[in-house]
């Protein structure tokens, strides 16, 4: 009896585990619901083509992917040192003379390198230090080069990627082409100016031209406010934001000069700039010597600590008034307050309209394929005697055949 049981047992389980429809509990939000379209749309009984996956993989990676924010405006604004800024190190290059003649794309990455894509398809990395080699306008050797992708370990990544673009009014049709194309396709928009050049005609034929569907999206940012007194950079932030104001949700005055300085000196900034040092060197001290154990980094890791305790005792009176001065933590509440909200909810309202198009496609497809098949089927009914006549002569045909 107890041997019955257990066949019968075995039997029962082995039919749940064939049988039995097992529940799929998918993430909440967006990447979610983009799972379950995804799980009904590829059933085997669909038949769907590799086209089909690739497509609803790559909704799934625009679901997850950050936030774009797209820095542009005229040359010379200073939009490099104003991304500095905002990550906190001085990458980026920058300069008196123009340097940025390519879209560059500042992503999250769990290292410091460079990505470059070439119009070819080709893609190659170098070190983070190489990148001025690789935006300087001067260099005739750009002309191959598509777009470069910086990757960096900092926070504020894994929510916003960052593209800094070569500017509108280019030297370059080109460059001021795809300078558009990017501000079409980004969640949001921050227009760089410099708060002594703000308000002039030639801007404005600019901003007339390119930015004038764009407003709910935009910043305008007004650069070296360290310049003026305060009196004259409110002045003038009054004056721009009603010039301006079709164009921009608000109007922001900064110094990306303080704000770099100040931010580079955060303490949180610095203890990670340590420990990034004696990692690297640890690692490096390690494939190149034959160790036993780790008393080698020993010195090493005895001064590092002794940096971090200096660091986070040190005075930052001077420095977090700096940062106030500076006004860039409007901007980055700007970024998190309007644009992330407003971006989410555009992002998500495209990803679904795109979905529901590939649905009606597919829709239609099906039905396609349904009239098809009845027609076939009628086609088959019409003929079904004559079909049937030929194959009840097939045998005397046979024989036929045969005799002869």
């Amino acid at each position: 009896m107890s041997a019955n049981l257990n066949i019968l047992k075995s039997f029962v389980n082995e039919y749940k585990e064939s049988y039995s429809v097992k529940e799929v509990v998918y993430e909440e939000g967006l990447v979610g619901d983009i799972k379950k379209i995804q799980a009904k749309l590829l059933d085997e009984k669909f038949f769907p083509s590799n086209q089909l996956v690739g497509i609803l993989n790559k909704q799934i990676r625009r679901a997850r992917y950050p936030m774009e924010v797209a820095i542009t405006g005229q040359f010379s604004s200073g939009k490099s040192t104003f991304l500095n800024a905002l990550l906190s190190r001085n990458i980026l290059p920058t300069g008196i003379t123009p340097v940025t003649s390519k879209v560059n794309f500042i992503n999250y990455g769990e290292e410091y390198k460079l990505k470059i894509t070439y119009y070819s398809g080709a893609q190659e990395y170098a070190p983070i230090e190489a990148i001025a080699d690789f935006t300087d306008q001067r260099q005739n050797e750009m002309k191959d080069i598509k777009y470069l992708t910086l990757y960096a370990p900092m926070d504020i990544l894994k929510d916003i990627s960052f593209v800094d673009t070569p500017g509108l009014n280019s030297q370059s049709q080109s460059d001021t082409d795809t300078t558009r194309k990017v501000l079409r396709d980004v969640g949001g928009i921050i227009w760089l100016t410099l708060i002594d050049n703000a308000g002039k005609l030639s801007e404005a034929e600019v901003l007339e031209e390119y930015m004038q569907h764009f407003k709910n999206k935009s910043l305008c940012v007004l650069n070296q406010k360290d310049k003026l007194t305060p009196d004259q950079v409110t002045t003038t932030t009054n004056y721009v934001s009603e010039k301006f104001g079709k164009y921009f949700a608000k109007v922001v005055p900064i110094s990306a000069r303080m704000a770099l300085e100040s931010r580079a000196h955060q303490k949180d900034i610095l203890i990670h700039d340590e420990y990034t040092k004696v990692v690297n060197e640890f690692k490096k001290e390690l494939l190149e010597k034959d160790v036993d154990d780790l008393n080698f980094f020993e010195e090493s890791f005895k001064q590092y600590k002794s940096k971090i305790h200096a660091i986070q005792d040190s005075d930052a009176t001077t420095n977090t008034k700096l940062l106030q001065e500076s006004n860039i933590q409007e901007v980055i509440d700007f970024i998190n307050e309007t644009i992330r909200p407003q971006a989410a909810e555009a992002k998500e309202f495209a990803i679904k309209k795109d979905l529901k198009g590939i649905c009606d496609i597919l829709v239609k497809e099906y039905e396609t394929i349904t009239k098809i098949y009845d027609v076939l089927v009628d086609v088959l009914k019409d003929c079904e005697n004559k079909v049937i006549e030929h194959f009840e002569n097939i045998p005397d045909f046979l024989i036929w055949t045969h005799t002869f």
